[in-house]
């Protein structure tokens, strides 16, 4: 799996995209093909997409959080007094969707709105608010037992080393502090753990 990298399905119109940054696996979902204008009722032509959402994360372990965005267009009707009560009345319709057959623990969901304050890009074109609308599917993934030893031991064995292999996947990926990549970890770490010594990571 690489860093930022994105993938459609042409097939769905472009309905969702799936991208990876660092563990996390983020699934879009678009508001054009999956709910109609102000609605929060999921269109039954969208099921076979949240087939194809089940199965990324069916092969994914760790927590998954559904987070539903609006544009920022007002909005006040007798189901939703705003865009924070949309946004996460959309984000509950994808979570039930998703786990409602039992083909995924429903623990492992975390369902959130976020109304208009996390855009994409600007509000101030068609085009933009467009964009903004959406449902994102975000898995969290876990790292292994013997991943987490390994740093364990790492971490309080030979700190300098431990910070070092930090920072090194951090800068060469671009990632947070909470965001390593497993396959890159499983190469580097038993060697650092051998080595106790610097290292340099080798695309």
């Amino acid at each position: 799996m690489r860093f930022s990298s994105q993938r459609r399905y042409p097939r769905k119109s472009g309905v969702i995209e799936v991208e990876t940054e660092g563990r996390r696996i983020i699934v879009r979902v678009k508001e054009h093909g999956s709910f109609e204008s102000g609605s929060a009722t999921l269109s039954p032509n969208f099921k076979p997409v949240l087939r194809i959402i089940q199965d990324v994360l069916k092969a994914s372990d760790g927590r998954i959080l559904v987070a539903g965005h609006t544009d920022n267009r007002p909005i006040s009707t007798t189901r939703f007094r705003s865009n924070w009560a949309l946004s996460s009345a959309r984000a509950v319709s994808v979570a039930h969707g998703l786990f409602a057959d039992g083909a995924i623990d429903e623990s492992r969901f975390t369902v959130t709105g976020y109304a208009a304050t996390k855009p994409r890009v600007s509000h101030t074109t068609a085009a933009g608010r467009a964009r903004n609308r959406r449902v994102e599917v975000v898995v969290y993934q876990a790292l292994d037992d013997e991943l987490n030893k390994e740093l364990e031991v790492l971490r309080t064995e030979d700190p300098e080393v431990y910070q070092a292999v930090r920072k090194e996947l951090m800068q060469r990926f671009n990632l947070s502090p909470d965001e390593i990549f497993q396959p890159i970890r499983r190469r580097v770490l038993p060697f650092c753990l051998r080595h106790r010594g610097p290292f340099l990571l080798r695309s």
